[in-house]
């Protein structure tokens, strides 16, 4: 008791503190230059607490509620790194990391000597951890506590129960889902220990794909007031023990490997039998005898001539391995991190750089199983090949067939006198009626056929226009006035639009051709037409007035002789417009043939190539980026972590 009174004294004055009266900065800058400036007088003694002294008086900038969110805390120099490094992870790796875990241990750094939890899960209900937390945590030399009784009797209350120093036992259960129970337990005092004690199942949430590492994050339960649904709270720890009594259920016990025994426990209470005393404390499963252990204390307390009996019964139960393994990385050295704390950052380092790589492989099965398989790729491209032949031979008949047509025999050259206006539309007509027709309905089947098989993929989608603020006209004002340059038709040179044709998209190449065949090379052939006749009745004309000319100025001239000047310049002028237009006739068909054979090449190597190419699985491009980002965080906090080692 002694040894009690001068913390009791010192919660008094800490009493006396809060207690006395909150002055802003401004009135006590105030009431300073009042008390510099003014004469000294006489204080009464009744009054000095109200007043308060200077050394009472907290100032507002820098005071905080313990519920306040966003305060400051004091890194210590030596960790500052480490604590940048670890909290960069909330936000470049926030998918992969569990952030309640990574805010304890950003809490640990943030500490020169934190608070180790310490988490006692039983698989068998809250009864049997909670009897193990009592005979850890009880003193032999002392009596029975009230606390004892508290933390054993009450088996109707599921809730979690935290377990806290205090100098004096006090419960609190105001909280729905924990139990806080603070003892005066010297084991808890030296090695600054919190302890959750709370009934487990092999259902829970942290029962995960990652094994026992999540059983550093511990699930509280709590029923929403409105749909009556279970939602899970985490309570991350440092450590956790993991309590089975017997044997009839080893299936449930998560499987923890040999080198995490510093950081998980696994207990199994064989109290039917006698254990050999032998050192647990790098042993990942542990067995011990409870029953036999809190026989040891109460052997112990009911006489102190009976430690020797306690000493050996407590050794046979097992107990000591459990009390130095809890203990053990509960304190700093040199200076150094706590092993505690170390071992936790290394299990979110290792724990999130598990879930980066389950990402990966995620996203490499969601690509293969988008990806088309190579079969159907092979019947897709054998349908294109039957296209491409039968389209070829449709070009070449179809083309045959509409030159050797009455309608192309209608403007042979000797008929271009009375047809010459009907070259434009003979020659569309033929376009629109026998170059490619079928091939361009079979191409939109293939089409179909490659769109439902998934090898195109999902359609790209046009950048948004970016609005220019300087711009009036997107913001709104009025449009610029229109010039004479936008008013006329720009017309491309054929060769030009020609390249262009073929960078089109496969499946509009073949009408976008067509098109441009009519718009480009039916108005020439029509024009020259035109020119061809006109020059050469011009030179009938000619030669005609020449004739007649000479026949009426020279006597001497007979009809004959005249008559032969018009005569060459008839037969002249009718082979030029033969020659000419047979010949323009025939590059023509020629350049038509030749473009149709370029057009269905193009459009065979392109389907051939997205078929070949396409079909590959989606690439998360957005997702590849984030887990790039993530890694190189915890590449980061690990070298950091490194470096502070002493």
């Amino acid at each position: 008791m002694p040894s009690k009174l001068p913390s009791i004294g010192k919660a008094v004055s800490l009493v006396s503190l809060s207690s006395r009266p909150f002055v802003c900065p401004s009135c006590r800058y105030k009431q300073a230059r009042a008390l510099s400036s003014g004469p000294a007088r006489s204080k009464p003694k009744g009054n000095r607490k109200a007043r308060g002294t200077p050394l009472q008086i907290r100032s507002a900038s820098t005071t905080a509620a313990v519920t306040a969110v966003n305060v400051r805390r004091d890194v210590p120099p030596r960790f500052k790194d480490l604590h940048e490094s670890v909290k960069a992870l909330e936000t470049e790796a926030a998918v992969y990391v569990n952030i309640s875990q990574l805010h304890l241990a950003l809490r640990g750094l943030e500490s020169e000597n934190a608070v180790t939890r310490i988490a006692v899960l039983g698989l068998n209900g809250h009864s049997g951890p909670r009897r193990l937390a009592r005979a850890l945590l009880a003193d032999p030399l002392a009596p029975e506590q009230r606390w004892e009784n508290q933390l054993t009797a009450d088996d109707t209350d599921e809730r979690a129960l935290l377990l806290r120093y205090g100098e004096q036992a006090n419960v609190d259960d105001r909280h729905p889902l924990v139990k806080t129970l603070s003892i005066p337990s010297a084991t808890l005092h030296n090695h600054k220990l919190e302890i959750l004690v709370q009934a487990s199942s092999a259902a829970d949430p942290f029962y995960g794909e990652l094994g026992a590492a999540n059983l550093l994050v511990p699930g509280l339960e709590t029923q929403s007031s409105t749909s009556g649904r279970l939602s899970t709270v985490t309570y991350p720890v440092h450590k956790t023990i993991i309590y089975q009594e017997g044997l009839q259920d080893l299936k449930s016990i998560p499987k923890v490997r040999m080198h995490e025994g510093r950081i998980f426990k696994v207990i199994i209470d064989w109290s039917w039998s006698t254990l050999q005393r032998q050192s647990q404390n790098g042993q990942s499963i542990s067995p011990i005898n409870l029953a036999l252990g809190e026989a040891a204390i109460d052997i112990f307390r009911q006489s102190l001539q009976r430690s020797v009996e306690y000493e050996h019964m407590w050794f046979d139960a097992g107990m000591p391995g459990i009390t130095a393994w809890i203990s053990d990385g509960t304190e700093a050295q040199n200076g150094d991190i706590k092993p505690a704390i170390r071992g936790l950052l290394q299990t979110i380092c290792n724990n999130t750089k598990k879930m980066i790589a389950q990402g990966d492989e995620s996203s490499i099965q969601r690509q293969k199983a988008s990806t088309i398989s190579v079969p159907t790729k092979d019947i897709i491209e054998q349908g294109i090949s039957i296209w491409a032949e039968n389209a070829h031979t449709e070009l070449r008949d179809r083309l045959n067939s509409a030159f050797h047509s009455r309608s192309w025999r209608r403007i042979k050259w000797w008929k271009l006198f009375w047809r010459v206006d009907d070259v434009g539309y003979v020659a569309s007509d033929i376009l629109q009626k026998a170059w490619l027709v079928e091939a361009e309905k079979e191409m939109i089947w293939i089409s179909g056929r490659i769109h439902q098989s998934g090898l195109l993929g999902p359609p790209k989608l046009r950048p948004p226009a970016v609005l220019d603020p300087d711009d009036e006209q997107t913001l709104g004002g009025h449009p610029p006035a229109p010039s004479v340059s936008d008013l006329v038709e720009k017309v491309s040179n054929y060769e030009v639009v020609e390249d262009q044709v073929f960078q089109h998209p496969w499946l509009q190449t073949i009408s976008r051709a067509r098109s441009t065949l009519s718009r480009f090379t039916v108005p020439p052939l029509q024009s020259l037409s035109q020119s061809l006749l006109l020059q050469t009745l011009s030179t009938n004309a000619l030669t005609s007035s020449l004739s007649a000319l000479l026949y009426v100025s020279v006597s001497t001239t007979s009809p004959y002789e005249a008559g032969a000047i018009a005569a060459v310049g008839l037969v002249w002028s009718l082979r030029r417009l033969q020659t000419k237009w047979e010949n323009a006739r025939s590059t023509w068909e020629a350049q038509i043939r030749e473009d149709g054979r370029r057009v269905l090449r193009n459009v065979e190597e392109v389907a051939r190539k997205d078929v070949r190419e396409g079909g590959m699985g989606e690439v998360d491009e957005f997702g590849r980026e984030e887990r790039r980002k993530a890694r190189e965080a915890v590449a980061r906090a690990e070298r950091a972590l490194e470096e502070t080692s002493p």
